[in-house]
């Protein structure tokens, strides 16, 4: 099968496309104009295209001619969106109305959307189903709500695509821009003796509904063939962990007793207390993750230790 993943080269598309590969699907990824493959994912054909440029999606989308398209290119950090709102809806709403309407006729598409689309809903409402109102608090959020509408839209006309709210997930790879892989490379560095003791975090109070990336990988392949086109699926466990438990397990996997120090630059300016989703539709569909939380913390803080070339001199 000729299957299309855009956003190949971040965090989930590396596992997606791995794992497509394994299986041996012709897989294409897209990149941004300049940007090299990633190392170890070279069996991958890889082709240019901009989210914001209706010409390079359409050229792409002639290459590549897929059966599947796996849309997981966005602006993806909430901090990032506070900084550039207009850059952040113009790549992650206006930029999947755009391929939404350049898919090759038969395709089906999984266009990857977030928790954030939610918004603040009271602990006694927790976990949320799928047919909660959606209230983004930030412009993230708000721009994949956007998106969610315009696939939705698209889905009205008869195209065949599903919506996957991801809660939050983490493994090895990920960019140190978020959170957990922030501590697991400041421990990495104290481990090896590059710093001090001392892990600098921020609001440790957050609870989230976290689940390790290659299981996040198997929920999205099963969607693409096995979800109702239209329809939203929440990508998550149902079980919450505040962040403070999950610094708490890092910081006794890495064996350095560091000490936590809170950090006000690393807060966010909207952050919701509580995310956990209700994943039984999911689950219906015959899926089930398969690691452990505790494991995928060891697995990304393994990666981390294994990188000397990426850790900071100090953290």
């Amino acid at each position: 099968m000729r299957v299309l993943v855009t956003g190949a080269a971040g965090f989930a598309g590396c596992h997606l496309v791995r794992s497509l590969l394994a299986d041996g699907h012709e897989v294409w990824g897209t990149l941004q104009a300049g940007h090299t493959p990633p190392a170890g994912l070279l069996e991958a054909r890889w082709v240019a295209m901009e989210l914001t440029s209706p010409d390079s999606i359409a050229a792409a989308m002639g290459e590549a001619r897929p059966d599947r398209v796996f849309h997981l290119a966005a602006q993806a950090s909430v901090a990032d969106s506070f900084a550039d709102p207009l850059a952040t809806w113009e790549v992650n709403a206006t930029g999947t109305l755009r391929l939404v309407h350049a898919l090759p006729q038969g395709a089906r598409m999984l266009f990857i959307s977030s928790a954030e689309v939610y918004g603040h809903v009271p602990d006694a409402e927790q976990p949320i189903s799928e047919d909660r109102p959606l209230r983004p608090t930030n412009p993230y959020a708000a721009s994949k709500a956007a998106a969610e509408m315009a696939v939705a839209e698209a889905c009205g006309r008869g195209v065949g695509a599903v919506i996957a709210r991801s809660f939050s997930h983490t493994g090895p790879g990920q960019d140190c821009r978020f959170a957990l892989a922030a501590f697991a490379r400041q421990l990495a560095a104290i481990r090896a003796g590059n710093a001090p003791p001392v892990l600098r975090v921020g609001n440790l109070a957050a609870r989230r509904d976290y689940l390790d990336v290659r299981d996040v990988v198997s929920a999205y392949r099963l969607l693409i063939e096995r979800g109702e086109p239209g329809r939203a699926y929440n990508v998550g466990t149902g079980t919450a962990h505040s962040m403070e438990e999950l610094v708490e397990i890092l910081v006794e996997l890495s064996g350095t007793g560091a000490r936590l120090e809170v950090d006000p630059a690393l807060f966010r300016a909207v952050d919701l207390p509580l995310l956990c989703g209700d994943p039984s539709a999911l689950r219906a569909l015959g899926w089930a993750p398969e690691r452990s939380l505790r494991q995928t913390l060891a697995d990304l803080l393994a990666h981390e230790e294994q990188a000397p070339a990426r850790r900071p001199e100090a953290a």
